[in-house]
């Protein structure tokens, strides 16, 4: 395949969620091998069975991001299958349904959030950002939220919190690797209409409301979050690092 992806190989995790395999896909339709990173086997699988229906190269891996020593193997297993690793696309991330307001914290709740979200988008760094150096260079994408730039009446702190710290880090990141030859960026989403997105929306009329909200009129997608991180990962975006970038139809824009 050819494309602006051509030749990378990619790191993904949460390959085999919503817009985990719609990335890999994009990834692979724009030329990159992808290790599709996973928590559930079939699900990592999955994603792989469609990127080589379509032509592409990719590899399931499984593994859990809170656990250091399987964040560790599984970028050796990536480097191997590849021989290294140009780009990391930090994509896994949970948002539960129960999460709410700091003032009904559930600390136990809270850990399992920041475990996934910023502790995982870490460890991912620490073991993959030595083979995109070793490469002369690359691109790592993190996976932040709107929330991380706007309040919500809809409280979710836990994983506002968690998507904030990793803003935080992506700028962190940026400044540290910028002379080394790799960009750190960031996606930070609105809605991004998912099976798991759909249940936020318990009637008709909480949807709308959502909606209307939303200047653009729609939801988002997941090609549509897939078609930012794939431009961030690109050397089209060669001067853009330290960016935490919006994507959510303008809603943060329309903040009443």
């Amino acid at each position: 395949m050819t494309g602006q992806l051509a030749g990378k190989r990619a790191f993904i995790t949460g390959g085999g969620g919503a817009l985990g395999r719609a990335s890999g896909l994009a990834f692979a339709r724009a030329g990159a091998s992808v290790a599709v990173v996973d928590v559930i086997a079939d699900a990592a699988d999955e994603t792989v069975r469609q990127v080589a229906a379509q032509g592409g190269e990719a590899v399931a891996i499984v593994a859990d991001v809170r656990d250091e020593e399987q964040v560790r193997r599984a970028v050796g297993e990536a480097v191997e299958a590849f021989g290294g690793l140009d780009t990391l696309f930090s994509n896994a991330g949970v948002m539960p349904h129960q999460d709410r307001s700091v003032l009904d914290a559930d600390l136990e709740l809270w850990q399992t959030i920041t475990s996934i979200n910023l502790h995982g988008t870490a460890l991912c760094a620490k073991y993959a950002v030595p083979h995109i150096v070793a490469a002369g260079g690359g691109a790592v994408v993190n996976m932040s939220s709107f929330l991380a730039v706007l309040g919500t009446s809809y409280p979710q702190d836990a994983y506002a919190a968690s998507k904030g710290a990793i803003a935080a880090l992506t700028r962190s990141m940026a400044v540290q690797l910028g002379p080394r030859g790799i960009r750190v960026n960031a996606l930070a989403p609105g809605p991004i209409l998912t099976a798991h997105v759909e249940q936020f929306f318990p009637d008709p009329q909480a949807r709308q409301l959502r909606l209307d909200r939303v200047p653009l009129g729609r939801f988002g997608m997941p090609e549509d979050v897939a078609a930012l991180a794939c431009f961030l990962a690109s050397d089209a975006a060669s001067w853009v690092t330290g960016q935490v970038v919006v994507i959510d139809g303008g809603i943060s824009c329309n903040y009443l």
